[in-house]
């Protein structure tokens, strides 16, 4: 089945279209403008979840060895130190719950955030790789016409059009 030249434009002219809703642009902008810093916390947020149970276990390896090595005491520690432990807990009791609360560390959330981070980092390596650039219109509506860009810019903007959303009920 062949398509028509109007069906093969539709995806295109439904991104322009998007594209000239200067909310959706604005939001793309901000996207683009942080997307190295946002494939970093991606990675390192996502390569955190991924790798707890090991940090964790490595840091009970740790005071193991330390207390092995006679680092640590057999002495119990004194009412101030538990005091003063007893304060610092309680005052990260409230992050922590809404870290552990919030949409953050659900499953879809992470795996999310993982492929926007290898999307993000395979981009920029292929973008410097091959020395990428669109000049003008014109490179920008060709690029359009590849199915994958149409595919992640249409991602992009629905990201854009929600995190305005979120950004517009925060004000």
């Amino acid at each position: 089945m062949t398509l028509t030249e109007s069906e093969q434009h539709a995806p295109v002219d439904a991104v322009v279209e998007r594209l000239n809703d200067p909310a959706v642009a604005a939001s793309l902008v901000t996207l683009l403008d942080n997307a190295e810093f946002l494939s970093t916390l991606v990675l390192g947020l996502g390569g955190f979840v991924a790798r707890g149970e090991t940090i964790m276990d490595a840091v009970a390896d740790g005071v193991q060895e330390f207390k092995a090595a006679g680092g640590g005491t057999s002495e119990l520690p004194s009412p101030a130190e538990l005091t003063e432990l007893a304060s610092q807990l309680g005052a990260a009791a409230p992050a922590v719950s809404r870290v552990l609360e919030s949409p953050m560390v659900e499953p879809e959330t992470i795996d999310l955030l993982g492929t926007f981070s290898k999307a993000a980092t395979a981009g920029m390596a292929n973008a410097e790789a091959n020395e990428t650039k669109v000049a003008g219109i014109r490179g920008a509506l060709k690029a359009l016409k590849d199915p994958d860009v149409q595919r992640g810019l249409g991602v992009l903007i629905e990201v854009s059009r929600s995190l305005g959303q979120q950004v517009a009920r925060t004000k």
